[in-house]
């Protein structure tokens, strides 16, 4: 359904738009301004910030989301990183409560510089049901990225990066510091730029690759997804699945990142935000 709309411009912008109306590719100044924006807002990146399941502060009642690094919240920080990177179709994707808490502080999210909707995934089972929820939000790519997490990562590069590789699925992998392996580290496998093993919680002492939450997915994905309500995981059960299957890509990068799950992480999260904030 078409709407009219009265608006004002400059007349050079205005000369500029008569210039292609040309009765081939634009009929009118209106069949013109429709198309120039729609094709805009196609080019503006969509993320979802995965938020579900016990999302609070360990032994607090502290929604992760909403801990305070420095002089903003954690999810201030996301969005903020989102919208600098090309990302401002924002999905926020958790339960009822946490939803309502984050509401409060981004709004629409008009006040960041982005769009923000909300997903509500209470009662799923599993990581991989909550992604299928937004299923319907995912375009041709769509960045993944968790709730409680604090990165350093150029997230411009990894979509190049995801571009070129005609990756279906692509996940950040950055280096453990030496001496720290543990036992809820994923174990993987790359070949070139291809992960051809995945597991969940495997350790790895021999290889210091770390496996992030951030995902780049085509919508084909979720083809990796069973019909039906049994539970399915993420890591568990679709990263395997599709590393074996050749179509999983690690983007590894030189960076930092930490998910905030207690008290003692936050200290870690400010110093990698201190040390982004020097460049």
């Amino acid at each position: 359904m078409k709407a009219r709309a009265s608006f004002t411009i400059e007349a050079d912008v205005l000369a500029r738009l008569d210039s292609v109306v040309d009765n081939i590719n634009y009929r009118s100044k209106s069949e013109a301004v429709e198309d120039i924006l729609r094709k805009f807002f196609e080019r503006q990146h969509t993320a979802i910030i995965m938020c579900g399941g016990n999302f609070k502060l360990e032994n607090t009642d502290i929604y992760k989301p909403l801990v305070r690094i420095g002089n903003s919240t954690l999810i201030e920080d996301t969005v903020t990183k989102l919208r600098m990177n090309g990302f401002r179709n924002i999905f926020v994707s958790g339960s009822t409560g946490l939803l309502k808490e984050v509401f409060k502080i981004l709004k629409n999210g008009e006040g960041y510089g982005v769009d923000v909707k909300y997903v509500d995934d209470d009662n799923m089972k599993g990581s991989a049901r909550a992604l299928e929820r937004v299923k319907e939000y995912v375009g041709s790519t769509t960045l993944f990225v968790p709730g409680d997490a604090v990165f350093d990562l150029d997230l411009r590069d990894m979509l190049r990066f995801h571009s070129t590789h005609n990756s279906m699925a692509s996940i950040a992998v950055s280096t453990l510091p030496d001496g720290r392996v543990e036992d809820t580290h994923d174990r993987l496998v790359i070949k070139g730029n291809k992960i051809v093993l995945y597991e969940k919680g495997g350790g790895s002492p021999v290889s210091r690759l770390d496996p992030t939450s951030i995902f780049l997915l085509d919508k084909e994905v979720f083809k990796y997804i069973p019909p039906g309500d049994m539970e399915w995981d993420i890591r568990r059960d679709m990263l395997p699945l599709m590393a074996k299957e050749g179509i999983l890509y690690g983007y590894i990068y030189n960076g930092s990142w930490v998910r905030i799950r207690k008290g003692e992480d936050i200290e870690t999260a400010k110093a990698i935000m201190k040390k982004q904030q020097s460049f």
